[in-house]
């Protein structure tokens, strides 16, 4: 385990030997209104990126749309950098349209660092990663969905893949998902900026990635923090209602999904994920149902939740994992940005060990891993929600 962390050395990719020098990669989302076959460059203070002087290193478009490079330095260095068509006007903006401050990441190793531009300088009001709607494929909503054990109502929105009306015979995975409102519309999401799951799931459906599936984003409530919490945190005064939660999704929202989809209703065939407090709740609910539920997605996790108590339960109690398939990660910057999450690295690693102690292999039956420079938002979530994607539904 030890190694794999070390390896990964806070990035995605073991790329290259050189102890003295590392290859830096960079894959950069673009805003959803960039001109097609816009020309987009890194700009920043190495030599490689033209030394803050424009247009800087100019990137190679993939077929999937996203902008890729790499560059070549020494190790202990420390680059600043912003994206660009070229100029700056445009250059990248935060989605409200505000400026926002060099980008930095200091070499320690191999790295490929993900980036998703929120919007450009100069686009119109509403434009960018925020504009209406931002729908691909076929979204459907179910508003008001009440429930008895939680005594509220939500809407769900529910993906269904390419194809789900033309072969009425085929039936689908399912991945049940937190924070709803964040997965596929910009109009509903937070700050704008949105998952983009449908998007993801959708290009990599097509492109025979990933088997198609069915994505059920649950939208949070007020009393979010309270149900995705499993116990009572003494030091914030809140929380508890996880138990309560985990019952709604089990027993309300998967039976209605089953009956009003074509599922695969086996717990082959479903998963749940989430990020933040949503990937603390998600470790929770397959604890409790390891018999509903074989692949977990825990993103960003809120382990610190009253004093590591999941941890500690883990710790003493995980031959439950023993079959389940789980995906963990953590960006560097994230304990920088969300008070709490100090020590977020230190907590993920030791889930990654209980699941290493569960007798789990590193690649089969889960991953970790420690993205570079990742940030504690739904950019962040969308730039990495594809590898998600790729370990729990690779095509068959």
């Amino acid at each position: 385990m030890l190694t794999s962390i070390s390896c990964l050395a806070l990035s995605l990719t073991c790329l290259g030997t050189n102890p003295e020098s590392a290859t830096i990669e960079f894959l950069i989302t673009v805003p959803s209104d960039t001109p097609k076959g816009a020309e987009v460059y890194l700009t920043g203070s190495l030599p490689a990126l033209g030394g803050w002087s424009l247009p800087g290193m100019r990137t190679k478009q993939w077929k999937d749309g996203r902008y890729y490079a790499k560059v070549e330095t020494p190790v202990g260095t420390r680059i600043e950098y912003k994206v660009t068509q070229g100029s700056w006007e445009p250059v990248e903006k935060d989605a409200a349209g505000g400026e926002i401050g060099n980008r930095t990441y200091t070499v320690e190793g191999p790295a490929r660092i993900e980036i998703v531009v929120a919007r450009w300088a100069g686009a119109a009001k509403g434009s960018g990663m925020k504009k209406g709607k931002t729908l691909t494929g076929d979204v459907r909503y179910h508003e008001s969905f009440a429930s008895k054990h939680l005594g509220n109502s939500r809407t769900i929105a529910v993906y269904l893949p390419p194809g789900y009306e033309k072969d009425t015979r085929r039936r689908y995975p399912v991945l049940y998902m937190h924070d709803g409102q964040n997965l596929f519309d910009a109009s509903t999401s937070f700050i704008g900026v949105e998952w983009q799951a449908d998007e993801a799931a959708e290009r990599m459906i097509k492109s025979g990635e990933i088997e198609p599936l069915i994505i059920v984003g649950l939208y949070n409530t007020p009393e979010r923090m309270t149900e995705y919490s499993p116990d009572f945190d003494e030091d914030r005064q809140a929380g508890g209602k996880g138990d309560a939660y985990a019952k709604f999704l089990v027993e309300e929202v998967r039976p209605f999904v089953d009956k009003t989809y074509r599922t695969k209703p086996g717990r082959a065939d479903s998963g749940v994920a989430g990020s933040s407090m949503g990937g603390l709740i998600s470790l929770h609910i397959c604890r409790k149902y390891p018999k509903v539920f074989s692949r977990c997605g825990v993103i960003s996790p809120a382990l610190m939740w009253n004093d590591r108590s999941i941890l500690k339960h883990l710790e003493s109690d995980h031959k439950w994992l023993k079959g389940m398939r789980v995906w963990v990660d953590m960006g560097s910057e994230e304990g920088r940005q969300v008070p709490g999450f100090s020590s977020a690295l230190k907590d993920t690693r030791r889930l990654a060990k209980i699941l290493d102690d569960a007798g789990l292999e590193q690649d089969r039956d889960y991953r970790y891993l420690e993205v570079s420079g990742g940030q504690h938002n739904e950019a962040a979530w969308a730039a990495r929600f594809d590898q998600v994607l790729e370990f729990f539904f690779p095509a068959k």
